[in-house]
């Protein structure tokens, strides 16, 4: 089953930006957010300053959640996965493509 889940970030009263992630629920590992990826893009956008202008390489990226919230506060961003999963890295293209942002995905 696919879906497209929106993570939102800013604060209480206004939103900096959203990113959209499509998810494929009944596969496995690579094509899901996972509970951790969203703790570090957080932590990614609570230390925006830190990463703005910076390169970032998210490594086993699957729907590259931290990787897109770097690449929206300015960084240089590269995402990897699995060269076996040709699956996950067409959809790290789709997300990148779906939120209009240039990150280089790589196996």
């Amino acid at each position: 089953m696919k879906t497209i889940s929106r993570h939102f970030y800013g604060d209480s009263e206004k939103t900096a930006f959203s990113i959209s992630i499509v998810e494929n629920m009944k596969e496995d590992y690579g094509l899901f957010v996972w509970p951790c990826s969203i703790v570090l893009a957080e932590y990614v956008w609570q230390h925006k300053l830190r990463f703005s202008g910076n390169n970032v390489v998210e490594l086993g990226a699957g729907t590259c959640l931290p990787g897109l919230v770097a690449a929206k506060v300015g960084s240089n961003v590269t995402l990897t996965d699995d060269a076996n999963r040709l699956e996950v890295l067409e959809n790290m293209r789709g997300v990148c493509e779906l939120n209009n942002l240039k990150c280089e995905v790589r196996y």
